[in-house]
């Protein structure tokens, strides 16, 4: 509401004329971005039919939207270190319905947000608020969405509509998993993501300026092609046995051995720290790297990742809920230990 009120007169006597308004700000819906763009022009028009209307301002030269911020999208930082095997670290948070927390990780120099649509009720509403305040820190956003969906393209679109720059696949077991993943995350040519005016791409708005020069549609297409992310989970000893024809499929930028499902595979629940899924969980990531694929694994605390980075994988994920649970952890017992010794 606010925002709309400000936009009033013209582009050079607007109070926010000379402020940056990402159109990804945790201010603005979608609904009520295009409200805002369509007072935006009509205020415009109104303003420069005033016959005695004077302005000095230099934004009187040009009435084009200004759009300096850009979608993380436009950022290949993530995939490039992906692609390069460098080490990432990211969190997977099923807290959908609070965003200061994905605020804070972005604040604190996180990698990526691993928002979870499989182990939560989050749906693509609840994760288009997480993607919001991760893009407000400059932080990307990859979801995980839920197994068992037949109409794989459809239910991702859902996210990447809301801003995700990628997905993630669980229970990936062959080539063909793979293929509709691709076919879900990448445009034409190389899949068969559907394309209209959306956050990543500014609701098409990018065209009109972009800090200095027009970029079309096209231009958008290009980039999201180059940096969205691919990446699947391996989480049973089938999956596991199907690596190399997973692996065979281009366009994949990580492969994530998930250590608690496939611990239940193995008939081990939960023992993830089990001689023989660690066993599994190395030999998985070293035919990953060997196929020049990013390999990932689950770090609960510092030595997990300290253990498994020493193993060779780089995509590092921790999780929300255990970091919280163990901080609370922590504090509750200090104090019980401080008020059981008297106070010593």
């Amino acid at each position: 509401l606010l925002c709309v009120i400000a936009v009033r007169s013209c582009c050079c006597c607007n109070p926010l004329a000379g402020q940056v308004l990402p159109m990804t700000s945790p201010l603005i819906s979608s609904s009520a971005s295009r409200l805002l763009i369509r007072h935006y022009r009509l205020a415009t028009v109104t303003a420069t039919k005033k016959k005695h209307h004077r302005c000095t301002s230099n934004n009187a030269q040009n009435n084009k939207i200004s759009l300096p911020e850009q979608h993380s999208l436009s950022n290949g930082t993530l995939r490039h270190k992906l692609r390069t095997g460098q080490p990432t670290l990211g969190v997977v948070t099923g807290f959908h319905n609070d965003t200061d927390h994905v605020e804070t990780l972005g604040l604190l120099g996180y990698d990526f947000l691993w928002a979870d649509a499989e182990h939560s009720t989050a749906n693509a509403s609840t994760v288009a608020n997480l993607i919001l305040a991760a893009e407000r820190r400059g932080l990307p956003t990859l979801v995980r969405i839920g197994y068992g969906y037949q109409n794989v393209i459809g239910h991702s679109q859902k996210f990447l509509v809301a801003g995700a720059q990628g997905i993630i696949l669980p229970q990936c077991e062959s080539a063909d998993d793979v293929h509709k993943i691709v076919d879900a995350v990448k445009f034409p040519p190389i899949g068969r993501r559907g394309l209209a005016g959306e956050r990543w791409n500014s609701w098409g708005l990018s065209g009109q300026n972009n800090g200095g020069g027009d970029v079309t549609l096209a231009d958008c297409v290009r980039t999201s092609n180059d940096n969205s992310i691919v990446g699947v989970v391996v989480e049973s000893r089938r999956g596991i046995e199907a690596l190399d024809e997973i692996l065979s499929v281009e366009h994949i930028d990580f492969v994530f051995v998930a250590p608690t499902d496939l611990s239940a595979d193995m008939g081990l629940h939960g023992q993830i720290r089990h001689p023989d899924v660690v066993d599994m969980v190395d030999k998985a990531g070293q035919t990953i790297r060997a196929a020049g694929v990013s390999s990932g694994m689950l770090a609960l605390n510092g030595d997990d990742y300290v253990k498994y980075r020493q193993l060779g994988f780089q995509v590092m994920v921790g999780v929300a809920h255990t970091m919280f649970a163990e901080g609370a952890r922590s504090l509750k017992s200090r104090a019980e230990d401080y008020e059981s010794s008297g106070g010593e």
